[in-house]
């Protein structure tokens, strides 16, 4: 473990954890698979939003861990994130005159549904799935008819969050499985299977 400190200690290095991290959670977000089964709706919105969900998960488990280190991350990948809100929105073709006021109304809804999925993640285990699909439903995440299933996905990440070593963080490394993840490794889908 020790051997660890000098990558993550400097300021360059813990950049580069939470660059790597940041790379992980937007492959996760940005997966096909929500996207293509139609469980969430492909457009910009919906998109931010999973990157938004998927962020709670590293700010909720982060902190958890003992190292100083990883407990500095957050604030970096939040940084990362509106960064990447940001530049988005310029792509569109938002102008300098209107884009301080959207990427303003963006991490609204950011620290929003983050907090709330925190909130879940924080509360009775049990009762996860349900209140997570209560949070997706609400913000217009996933349908009705979706928000179930991504629910489960959210609560099986957890429990993998919840699990991982916090050597794995520290190199940059966070335990993403794609959709549909879940808790019984009997029904997860099988890596390349389509």
């Amino acid at each position: 473990m020790a051997g660890l400190w000098p990558r993550i200690g400097g300021g360059n290095a813990r950049k580069r954890c939470a660059d790597a991290l940041y790379r992980g959670l937007m492959a996760a977000a940005l997966s096909p698979e929500p996207y293509e089964s139609g469980v969430v709706a492909d457009d910009l919105e919906h998109r931010m939003q999973m990157v938004t969900i998927h962020a709670a998960l590293l700010a909720w488990q982060l902190p958890k861990r003992p190292e100083p280190a990883l407990k500095a991350l957050p604030d970096l990948l939040h940084a990362r994130v509106m960064d990447g809100f940001d530049a988005a929105m310029r792509e569109m073709g938002v102008g300098d005159a209107s884009i301080a006021r959207k990427v303003r109304g963006l991490a609204e809804h950011y620290y929003g549904l983050g907090g709330a999925v925190v909130t879940a993640l924080e509360g009775d285990a049990a009762a996860l799935e349900g209140a997570l699909e209560e949070i997706l439903c609400r913000n217009g995440v996933a349908g009705p008819e979706g928000s179930a299933a991504l629910a489960a996905h959210f609560a099986a990440l957890a429990g993998r969050f919840r699990e991982q070593g916090s050597d794995a963080f520290l190199e940059g490394n966070a335990p993403w499985e794609p959709y549909p993840a879940t808790s019984r490794p009997s029904v997860a889908k099988a890596s390349g299977a389509s």
